[in-house]
């Protein structure tokens, strides 16, 4: 019986005794790849952070091929190879993951797939061949960065930080609807203000404006919904601050990467990295003692909200993103937050001491800022927050 070397076909022992003729190549590797993620998921997470050889796996993997009988003679090799790379690469989502025009890849099902390039969607011909296949690809992105998913575990959130990736993976029993991933991407080469204004994100009067709030020392907030363009937008603004501004950047996960010199990069240490959790708002509160002229905090979401508040309210300047529906809901939004911090203050005071922290509020949404409003302050006697409507000229 002779041997089959395409991906799409069979792998077969010569002997078949076990009766494995007519197995399809991806169902081996996905059987090996479920086997070792079972066995020793830490040692493919050390493996993949570079903190074991390659070779602790493939014995592995040889153990199990031998076991099933997977291989024939020489072609062992060859099958190690394709589950290395399976288990190391991102198979039918690699060219997409290598495109630096793309910024999200959204899999709701093994063969529904779409990307965003500048905004806009589009669909694009991925197909895993079936929910088993994609449910062992879901859990072995998760479990290479450092995430658990597992039945009782069923949702994780991971970041690859040599592809510049943060991924949302989720199975069932959460997913009623089976395996999803969601991955957003971020450029290994910035955009710059120049490259934004050309995508159409901003024009010659928006450029002209972050480049004078960038020289000065005001404090800005970055808002709308996911996906909009806020980090990309916030990204670029950090690379034209002053050269010698000392800016502190928080993050849950790795995704600003600053082009900028003097920059301290932070994220938090989740519990399943292994002793004391470490949130964003202990990581504003520890940058107090640092010297620091500038906050950024990468997505505010939680009780962080109300540290960053307060550091902008100290005299340095403050960055950030958060999500809204419009930039007069963004004051709404951190006002939720800081209230949900427990933080023993008033309702009152906080939209005070918010009212004097943040200076310029930009609204992004698909992909181009759409408004801009400078904080004027809050007017205590009326109960709301006063701004000036800065972009597009002529209203409000």
């Amino acid at each position: 019986m002779p041997v089959v070397r395409s991906h799409h076909k069979l792998f077969l022992d010569k002997s078949d005794t076990a009766g494995k003729a007519g197995r399809d190549i991806n169902t081996i590797i996905t059987g090996i790849t479920n086997a070792i993620l079972k066995e020793c998921p830490s040692l493919v997470a050390d493996i993949s952070a570079g903190r074991a050889p390659r070779s602790a796996l493939e014995t592995v993997i040889i153990k199990d091929i031998d076991l099933h009988r997977y291989h024939a003679g020489a072609d062992r090799d060859e099958l190690i190879r394709k589950v290395m790379d399976f288990m190391f690469g991102y198979g039918l989502l690699q060219p997409y993951i290598e495109n630096e025009d793309i910024t999200d890849i959204d899999g709701t099902a093994y063969d529904q797939f779409v990307i965003k390039r500048h905004g806009v969607r589009s669909k694009i011909p991925v197909n895993f061949g079936s929910e088993k296949i994609f449910d062992t690809y879901c859990k072995l992105v998760a479990i290479r960065n450092g995430g658990i998913l597992n039945e009782n575990d069923s949702h994780c959130r991971v970041t690859d930080e040599r592809y510049r990736l943060r991924i949302n993976v989720s199975i069932r029993p959460r997913n009623i609807s089976g395996p999803a991933i969601s991955i957003r991407k971020h450029r290994k080469n910035s955009y710059t203000i120049k490259d934004l204004k050309r995508l159409g994100m901003l024009d010659d009067e928006l450029e002209a404006l972050l480049r004078r709030l960038a020289a000065s020392d005001a404090s800005v907030l970055f808002c709308g919904k996911g996906a909009a363009g806020k980090t990309t937008l916030m990204r670029a603004f950090i690379n034209i601050l002053p050269e010698m501004e000392r800016v502190l950047i928080v993050e849950s996960d790795a995704e600003i990467y600053p082009d900028k010199p003097y920059c301290i990069e932070q994220r938090i240490k989740k519990k399943n990295e292994g002793g004391r959790p470490v949130t964003l708002k202990d990581l504003v509160l520890d940058g107090l003692t640092m010297s620091l002229d500038t906050y950024c905090v990468g997505e505010i979401t939680g009780d962080e909200a109300w540290e960053f508040i307060k550091a902008a309210f100290s005299g340095h300047r403050g960055i950030a993103t958060t999500h809204s529906e419009s930039a007069e809901d963004a004051f709404g939004r951190l006002l939720t937050l800081s209230k949900g911090a427990n933080i023993g203050e008033s309702e009152k005071t906080i939209k005070e001491v918010l009212g004097r922290s943040i200076d310029f509020i930009f609204y992004l949404k698909e992909f181009r800022v759409v408004e801009v409003l400078e904080v004027r302050g809050y007017d205590g006697q009326a109960d709301r927050f006063v701004y000036k409507r800065l972009y597009p000229a002529g209203r409000g």
